[in-house]
Protein backbone atom coordinates (compact mmCIF):
# COMPACT_ATOMS: atom_id res chain seq x y z
CA UNK A 1 0.00 0.00 0.00
CA UNK A 2 1.68 3.38 -0.92
CA UNK A 3 0.78 6.36 0.69
CA UNK A 4 0.96 7.42 4.33
CA UNK A 5 0.48 3.94 5.73
CA UNK A 6 3.98 2.11 5.39
CA UNK A 7 3.72 -0.46 7.33
CA UNK A 8 4.89 -3.94 5.67
CA UNK A 9 1.75 -6.09 6.35
CA UNK A 10 3.45 -8.85 4.15
CA UNK A 11 6.94 -9.55 4.75
CA UNK A 12 8.79 -11.71 1.80
CA UNK A 13 11.51 -13.82 2.55
CA UNK A 14 13.14 -16.23 0.01
CA UNK A 15 14.10 -19.56 0.63
CA UNK A 16 15.60 -20.96 -2.91
CA UNK A 17 12.84 -20.62 -4.86
CA UNK A 18 10.28 -21.02 -2.32
CA UNK A 19 8.79 -17.67 -1.35
CA UNK A 20 7.58 -17.39 1.99
CA UNK A 21 4.87 -14.44 2.19
CA UNK A 22 3.80 -13.84 5.92
CA UNK A 23 0.75 -11.69 6.66
CA UNK A 24 2.37 -9.61 8.93
CA UNK A 25 -0.11 -7.44 11.80
CA UNK A 26 0.08 -9.76 14.72
CA UNK A 27 -0.78 -7.54 17.55
CA UNK A 28 -4.40 -7.45 15.87
CA UNK A 29 -4.31 -11.90 14.51
CA UNK A 30 -3.27 -10.58 11.11
CA UNK A 31 -6.92 -8.57 10.04
CA UNK A 32 -7.06 -8.74 5.97
CA UNK A 33 -7.69 -4.87 5.78
CA UNK A 34 -7.43 -2.67 3.10
CA UNK A 35 -3.42 -2.34 3.47
CA UNK A 36 -2.53 -6.32 3.77
CA UNK A 37 -4.84 -7.30 0.75
CA UNK A 38 -2.86 -4.26 -1.24
CA UNK A 39 0.67 -5.67 -0.44
CA UNK A 40 -0.34 -9.22 -0.27
CA UNK A 41 -2.06 -9.03 -4.16
CA UNK A 42 1.05 -7.38 -4.86
CA UNK A 43 3.19 -9.53 -3.47
CA UNK A 44 1.58 -12.30 -5.52
CA UNK A 45 1.40 -10.85 -8.97
CA UNK A 46 5.40 -10.36 -8.48
CA UNK A 47 6.22 -13.73 -7.72
CA UNK A 48 3.63 -15.05 -10.32
CA UNK A 49 5.92 -13.79 -13.09
CA UNK A 50 9.04 -13.95 -10.98
CA UNK A 51 10.67 -16.68 -12.78
CA UNK A 52 13.08 -17.82 -9.66
CA UNK A 53 10.01 -18.04 -7.08
CA UNK A 54 9.02 -22.08 -8.30
CA UNK A 55 6.40 -22.26 -5.35
CA UNK A 56 4.70 -20.04 -2.19
CA UNK A 57 4.09 -20.37 0.90
CA UNK A 58 1.74 -18.44 2.67
CA UNK A 59 1.68 -17.99 6.79
CA UNK A 60 0.93 -15.05 9.56
CA UNK A 61 3.07 -13.80 11.82
CA UNK A 62 3.07 -13.86 15.66
CA UNK A 63 1.40 -17.24 15.66
CA UNK A 64 -1.59 -16.67 14.27
CA UNK A 65 -2.89 -17.47 10.46
CA UNK A 66 -5.81 -14.64 10.16
CA UNK A 67 -8.56 -13.48 12.41
CA UNK A 68 -10.31 -12.35 9.09
CA UNK A 69 -11.85 -9.35 7.96
CA UNK A 70 -10.57 -5.71 9.56
CA UNK A 71 -13.89 -5.13 11.03
CA UNK A 72 -13.04 -1.72 11.96
CA UNK A 73 -12.34 -0.90 8.37
CA UNK A 74 -16.51 -2.06 7.75
CA UNK A 75 -17.42 1.02 10.00
CA UNK A 76 -17.49 3.47 7.28
CA UNK A 77 -17.75 6.81 8.61
CA UNK A 78 -20.40 8.05 6.13
CA UNK A 79 -22.69 4.81 6.57
CA UNK A 80 -23.34 2.19 4.50
CA UNK A 81 -21.72 2.28 1.21
CA UNK A 82 -22.17 -0.57 -1.14
CA UNK A 83 -19.91 1.27 -3.71
CA UNK A 84 -17.05 1.22 -1.46
CA UNK A 85 -17.66 -2.39 -0.58
CA UNK A 86 -17.29 -3.68 -4.00
CA UNK A 87 -14.01 -1.70 -4.85
CA UNK A 88 -12.73 -3.56 -1.63
CA UNK A 89 -13.95 -6.33 -2.27
CA UNK A 90 -12.02 -6.27 -5.93
CA UNK A 91 -8.72 -6.24 -4.43
CA UNK A 92 -9.16 -9.42 -2.29
CA UNK A 93 -11.17 -11.07 -5.47
CA UNK A 94 -7.83 -10.60 -6.80
CA UNK A 95 -5.90 -12.06 -4.07
CA UNK A 96 -8.09 -14.96 -4.14
CA UNK A 97 -7.78 -15.21 -8.50
CA UNK A 98 -4.01 -14.90 -7.87
CA UNK A 99 -4.28 -18.05 -5.21
CA UNK A 100 -6.51 -20.37 -6.53
CA UNK A 101 -5.67 -19.48 -10.55
CA UNK A 102 -2.06 -18.25 -10.17
CA UNK A 103 1.19 -20.24 -12.03
CA UNK A 104 2.45 -21.12 -8.95
CA UNK A 105 1.67 -23.62 -6.20
CA UNK A 106 0.60 -21.90 -2.76
CA UNK A 107 0.94 -23.68 0.49
CA UNK A 108 -0.41 -22.53 3.47
CA UNK A 109 1.10 -22.64 7.11
CA UNK A 110 -1.18 -22.33 9.78
CA UNK A 111 -0.89 -21.88 13.12
CA UNK A 112 -3.45 -20.16 15.79
CA UNK A 113 -6.60 -18.69 14.16
CA UNK A 114 -8.05 -18.90 10.74
CA UNK A 115 -11.30 -16.84 10.76
CA UNK A 116 -13.49 -15.92 7.85
CA UNK A 117 -11.84 -14.19 5.07
CA UNK A 118 -8.92 -15.77 6.85
CA UNK A 119 -10.63 -18.92 6.04
CA UNK A 120 -11.49 -18.52 2.65
CA UNK A 121 -7.47 -17.01 2.10
CA UNK A 122 -6.38 -20.12 3.44
CA UNK A 123 -8.83 -22.66 1.15
CA UNK A 124 -7.96 -21.09 -2.07
CA UNK A 125 -4.11 -21.78 -1.44
CA UNK A 126 -3.26 -25.72 -2.71
CA UNK A 127 -1.89 -27.61 0.19
CA UNK A 128 -2.81 -26.38 3.79
CA UNK A 129 -0.51 -27.15 6.63
CA UNK A 130 -1.90 -27.01 10.46
CA UNK A 131 -0.22 -26.56 13.63
CA UNK A 132 -1.75 -28.89 16.46
CA UNK A 133 -3.57 -25.53 18.31
CA UNK A 134 -5.25 -24.53 14.82
CA UNK A 135 -8.50 -23.67 14.91
CA UNK A 136 -10.48 -22.72 12.06
CA UNK A 137 -14.23 -20.69 11.29
CA UNK A 138 -16.51 -19.19 8.73
CA UNK A 139 -18.71 -16.74 11.22
CA UNK A 140 -19.64 -14.53 8.10
CA UNK A 141 -23.43 -14.82 9.43
CA UNK A 142 -22.53 -13.99 13.17
CA UNK A 143 -21.48 -10.30 11.52
CA UNK A 144 -24.46 -10.05 9.10
CA UNK A 145 -22.85 -10.87 5.77
CA UNK A 146 -22.73 -13.47 3.10
CA UNK A 147 -20.02 -15.88 2.93
CA UNK A 148 -17.11 -14.30 0.61
CA UNK A 149 -13.72 -14.54 -0.79
CA UNK A 150 -14.88 -17.62 -3.07
CA UNK A 151 -15.29 -19.90 -0.15
CA UNK A 152 -18.34 -21.11 -1.84
CA UNK A 153 -16.27 -22.30 -4.74
CA UNK A 154 -13.38 -23.04 -2.61
CA UNK A 155 -14.65 -25.17 0.70
CA UNK A 156 -17.24 -27.76 -0.77
CA UNK A 157 -14.47 -29.83 -2.86
CA UNK A 158 -12.47 -29.90 0.38
CA UNK A 159 -15.13 -30.95 2.93
CA UNK A 160 -18.30 -31.37 0.63
CA UNK A 161 -21.67 -29.21 0.30
CA UNK A 162 -23.28 -30.08 3.15
CA UNK A 163 -20.38 -29.98 5.82
CA UNK A 164 -19.59 -26.46 4.16
CA UNK A 165 -23.20 -25.47 4.32
CA UNK A 166 -23.37 -26.88 8.58
CA UNK A 167 -19.50 -24.95 9.24
CA UNK A 168 -20.96 -21.80 7.32
CA UNK A 169 -24.63 -21.95 9.16
CA UNK A 170 -23.49 -22.17 12.22
CA UNK A 171 -20.42 -20.47 12.25
CA UNK A 172 -18.54 -22.44 14.71
CA UNK A 173 -14.99 -23.08 15.73
CA UNK A 174 -13.59 -26.56 14.41
CA UNK A 175 -9.88 -27.04 15.96
CA UNK A 176 -6.80 -28.49 13.72
CA UNK A 177 -7.08 -32.99 14.60
CA UNK A 178 -11.05 -32.06 12.92
CA UNK A 179 -9.97 -29.87 10.56
CA UNK A 180 -7.51 -33.05 8.88
CA UNK A 181 -10.85 -35.40 9.61
CA UNK A 182 -12.81 -32.86 7.67
CA UNK A 183 -10.51 -32.59 4.88
CA UNK A 184 -10.39 -28.61 5.67
CA UNK A 185 -6.81 -28.99 6.23
CA UNK A 186 -3.95 -31.58 4.35
CA UNK A 187 -1.21 -32.19 7.01
CA UNK A 188 -1.39 -31.94 10.55
CA UNK A 189 1.98 -31.29 12.41
CA UNK A 190 3.33 -30.44 16.04
CA UNK A 191 2.22 -26.96 17.44
CA UNK A 192 4.97 -24.13 15.78
CA UNK A 193 6.00 -26.83 13.22
CA UNK A 194 3.68 -25.69 10.33
CA UNK A 195 5.60 -23.35 8.37
CA UNK A 196 9.00 -25.76 8.16
CA UNK A 197 6.79 -28.54 6.73
CA UNK A 198 5.33 -26.17 4.60
CA UNK A 199 8.23 -24.72 2.74
CA UNK A 200 9.11 -29.08 2.66
CA UNK A 201 5.93 -29.44 1.02
CA UNK A 202 6.43 -26.65 -1.41
CA UNK A 203 10.16 -28.24 -2.03
CA UNK A 204 8.62 -31.27 -3.03
CA UNK A 205 6.79 -29.33 -6.22
CA UNK A 206 10.20 -28.06 -7.74
CA UNK A 207 10.95 -31.77 -9.82
CA UNK A 208 7.32 -30.63 -11.50
CA UNK A 209 7.51 -28.48 -14.98
CA UNK A 210 6.78 -24.95 -13.97
CA UNK A 211 4.35 -24.67 -16.56
CA UNK A 212 2.51 -27.84 -16.04
CA UNK A 213 1.24 -26.84 -12.54
CA UNK A 214 0.45 -23.45 -14.04
CA UNK A 215 -1.38 -25.19 -16.67
CA UNK A 216 -3.01 -28.06 -13.83
CA UNK A 217 -4.52 -24.61 -11.64
CA UNK A 218 -5.44 -22.60 -14.37
CA UNK A 219 -7.65 -25.58 -15.36
CA UNK A 220 -8.81 -26.17 -11.85
CA UNK A 221 -10.09 -22.97 -11.37
CA UNK A 222 -12.76 -23.72 -13.26
CA UNK A 223 -13.42 -27.01 -12.21
CA UNK A 224 -16.11 -28.04 -10.14
CA UNK A 225 -18.05 -24.91 -11.06
CA UNK A 226 -16.77 -21.37 -11.87
CA UNK A 227 -15.30 -19.51 -9.67
CA UNK A 228 -15.42 -16.13 -11.76
CA UNK A 229 -19.63 -17.24 -11.01
CA UNK A 230 -19.32 -17.47 -7.69
CA UNK A 231 -17.17 -14.74 -7.09
CA UNK A 232 -19.83 -12.27 -9.01
CA UNK A 233 -22.59 -13.82 -7.05
CA UNK A 234 -20.13 -12.12 -4.00
CA UNK A 235 -20.04 -8.83 -5.53
CA UNK A 236 -23.93 -8.28 -5.46
CA UNK A 237 -25.04 -9.69 -2.23
CA UNK A 238 -22.01 -8.08 -0.59
CA UNK A 239 -22.89 -5.05 -0.69
CA UNK A 240 -26.36 -5.15 -0.09
CA UNK A 241 -25.84 -7.09 3.31
CA UNK A 242 -23.87 -4.90 4.44
CA UNK A 243 -26.70 -1.95 4.19
CA UNK A 244 -28.62 -4.24 6.62
CA UNK A 245 -29.79 -3.48 9.82
CA UNK A 246 -28.51 -7.12 11.00
CA UNK A 247 -24.77 -6.10 9.89
CA UNK A 248 -24.82 -2.96 11.69
CA UNK A 249 -25.99 -4.45 15.08
CA UNK A 250 -23.12 -7.15 14.55
CA UNK A 251 -20.61 -4.12 14.28
CA UNK A 252 -21.91 -2.19 17.24
CA UNK A 253 -21.88 -5.86 19.13
CA UNK A 254 -18.04 -5.80 18.32
CA UNK A 255 -17.52 -2.76 19.56
CA UNK A 256 -19.34 -3.05 22.57
CA UNK A 257 -18.17 -6.87 23.63
CA UNK A 258 -21.27 -8.31 23.48
CA UNK A 259 -23.89 -10.52 21.98
CA UNK A 260 -25.64 -9.15 18.79
CA UNK A 261 -29.41 -9.56 18.23
CA UNK A 262 -30.35 -10.04 15.14
CA UNK A 263 -34.57 -9.42 13.07
CA UNK A 264 -33.75 -10.60 9.96
CA UNK A 265 -33.53 -6.88 8.65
Amino acid sequence: MTGADSHRYVLVEDRGPVRILTMNEPERMNPIGDGLRHQLLEALIEAGSNASVRALVLTGAGGQFSAGADVKQMQASTGPDPLRSKRRMKVLHDVIRALAAGPKPVVAATEGAAFGAGLSVLCACDWIVAGEGARFGGAFGRIGLAADCGILWSLPPRIGAVRTRDLLFTGRSVKAPEAVELGLCDELVGAGQALDRAIAKAESYLDTAPLSIASIKAAMAELPGDLERVLGIETHQQPMMSMTADHKEARAAFAEKRKPHFSGR
